[in-house]
């Protein structure tokens, strides 16, 4: 051998052994989930996989991943000594071995074949009877026409023949119909099974979600491999049932989950953390872009409430479309297009905040901030959770509290007669509890459902337990009078609030009215019953000013009728004479009035 083609052996040997070891060897595995943090609509899931002995590159195959994985979520890490080069999502499309309902139908398929064959011989023969008789006929029509010429005719014979062509093109006939209609039996037979085979046979191939990690193991021996990515189609929200004795110091709190999971696998012994955060895949910060704004002829309609409801609706809309789009860019990797959607998002509010009054820009910013925001939370619930991948809600308990509670009854009068327990609760634990639906039980007994605010840690909040079946109250207009001094007019108005109280021990209530919110010229001067308002600073602090009246009350036991609790107050309103007193309207005075009402909401 020349010493050129040795150099040519030589080189692809080297060549051999240098792509050779630097193959990464194939492991494949399917892992366990360990922990799961579910987000509202998300859910963040983590596997760990044990590598064995090896060193240096080493490709691990992560299999079994569920149907709605987000393929762009996919991220790894590993114990030290192991670095992830990278992470890899693919698909494989295998087959399934034909399951026993397609054998059945495989083999009728084959019979029906089986039978059609038959039939169609059939066909053929019956074909060639008929061929045969019309080559009969065609030998008897010219004998019997030579022998009529030589007067030698047998009718006897011709009679015979006749007759036994007749009958049997009649059987024939009904032979070849019986054959017809079961050529088109076995045709429909045949196309039913196929259907029904290609319909169980469409998931005889089924595609394979893999993850595939590029790992470098600096020394041999076992590592553990965490792989973690996002799934679509889980969620939960929180539940409350409260209950409470009358008379106690407390109330108990249980603060469940209500979880929905349909990411296509089941979680078993995971640790399960519930979380009211999102699960942000990018690590930039946001870049705020330049707001062009122009000038337009005046809107005439801004001055209606209607059309600025429905601006807020369409700024609304909007929003959700752009937080959308946003995170689709986000998924594909387009930083700057995801940029764009996120400022986009937040154009419509600002030009709205420009051109509406700032009552209503204020509001409609509180309500974009309830609706896109709010309390960020994690809850790691104790021990292992399992939560199986189905269409049914599934129930988690976060916590079961017992909080401090201070009971007393509300009563409204101007709203109802009915008078309904409350409690003031303390929110003693280290956890926010967020808004929720709430199940209410007093003695055990179900008293209706309520609402539990979002609540932090050490903050106080109101709790309704139902109607107070043994206390009632009113409200009379007791008198109003009404006198002129000078160009304006001054009405006097007095009322009576009266409260019942049916049970035999004495009941703490508090109740509540109003004075009218003035606008404009009118003048309130408060002249009876306003020093027995209650003490409370915030009370004075958030109600007061807007003319909501509070009285804390002991009423007696069997106070009813002659003997009930009265309380009574007196005002009077001054104002220009040639006016009455109406509500105020407008969108500015009722985005106003919805303000006020939205903050006693919150302190209340």
């Amino acid at each position: 051998m020349s010493a050129r083609m040795w150099s040519v052996v030589l080189v692809v040997a080297v060549l051999g052994v240098v792509l050779g070891s630097g193959a990464a060897p194939a492991l494949e595995a399917k892992g366990r989930i360990d922990s799961v943090t579910l987000y509202r609509g998300q859910a963040l899931v983590t596997r760990l996989i044990k590598v064995e002995d090896g060193k240096g590159a080493v490709q691990l195959v992560v299999t079994d991943l569920p149907e709605r994985v987000r393929s762009d979520s996919l991220y790894a890490a590993a114990d030290a000594g192991t670095q992830v080069r990278a992470v890899r999502f693919r698909t494989k499309v295998v087959a399934e071995a034909p399951r026993e309902d397609v054998r059945k139908i495989e083999k009728d398929i084959e019979a029906i074949e089986k039978d059609t064959r038959k039939n169609q011989q059939e066909q053929r023969m019956l074909a060639h009877k008929t061929g045969y008789l019309d080559k009969l006929e065609s030998f008897v029509a010219p004998t019997v026409k030579v022998e009529m010429s030589k007067g030698v005719l047998n009718a006897e014979t011709l009679k015979t023949i006749t007759t036994f062509v007749f009958e049997q093109r009649v059987k024939l006939a009904g032979d070849m119909l019986t054959v017809t209609e079961q050529e088109r039996d076995l045709r429909k037979k045949l196309t039913d099974l196929g259907r029904r085979r290609a319909l169980l046979t469409r998931t005889r191939s089924r595609s394979l979600r893999q993850a595939v990690i590029f790992l470098d193991k600096a020394k041999a021996g076992a590592t553990e491999v965490r792989l973690s990515y996002v799934v679509d189609g889980a969620t939960w929200s929180p539940s409350y049932n409260l209950r409470a004795q009358p008379g106690r110091e407390s109330a108990g709190l249980e603060y469940n989950a209500v979880i929905t999971q349909m990411s296509g696998e089941d979680w078993k012994n995971v640790a399960l953390t519930l979380s009211t955060a999102s699960p942000q895949m990018t690590a930039d910060a946001p870049v705020l872009a330049p707001l062009l704004v122009t000038l337009r002829s005046r809107d005439q309609g801004l001055k209606q409430l209607d059309r600025l409801r429905q601006r807020f609706s369409e700024a609304s809309s909007q929003l959700r479309r752009h937080e959308q789009r946003r995170q689709k860019a986000f998924d594909r990797g387009s930083q700057i297009e995801a940029q764009w959607w996120l400022n986009q998002a937040a154009h419509g509010f600002q030009i709205w905040e420009l051109y509406v009054p700032q009552p209503l820009a204020r509001v409609a910013r509180e309500l974009v901030r309830q609706e896109f925001s709010g309390l960020s939370v994690n809850y790691a619930l104790e021990g292992r959770a399992n939560v199986d991948s189905r269409q049914d809600q599934q129930i988690a308990r976060i916590a079961n509290l017992t909080l401090p509670a201070e009971f007393t009854n509300v009563a409204i009068p101007l709203l109802t007669e009915h008078v309904y327990r409350q409690a003031t609760l303390t929110n003693k634990s280290k956890i926010a509890l967020l808004s929720g639906r709430s199940n209410v039980y007093l003695n055990g007994d179900f008293v209706g459902k309520g609402t539990v605010p979002m609540v932090a840690s050490g903050q106080r909040f109101l709790a309704g337990f139902g109607i107070a079946p043994h206390l009632r109250a009113w409200r009379e207009l007791v008198s109003k009078k009404e006198k002129t001094q000078g160009a304006n007019r001054e009405v006097t108005y007095h009322y009576r609030l009266v409260l019942d109280n049916y049970s035999d021990k004495p009941a703490d209530i508090r109740l509540f009215d109003r004075l009218p919110y003035p606008q404009e010229q009118i003048q309130i001067a408060e002249i009876e019953g306003f020093n027995l308002l209650c003490k409370d600073p915030e009370y004075h602090r958030i109600f007061r000013p807007q003319g909501i009246l509070r009285w804390d009350i002991l009423v007696p036991k069997q106070s009813a009728a002659a003997t009930a609790k009265l309380l009574e107050y007196r005002f009077a309103m001054e104002y220009d004479k040639n006016t009455d007193i109406t509500a105020a309207t407008g969108t500015e005075r009722e985005a106003k009035v919805k303000a006020l009402f939205e903050k006693q909401l919150r302190a209340y």
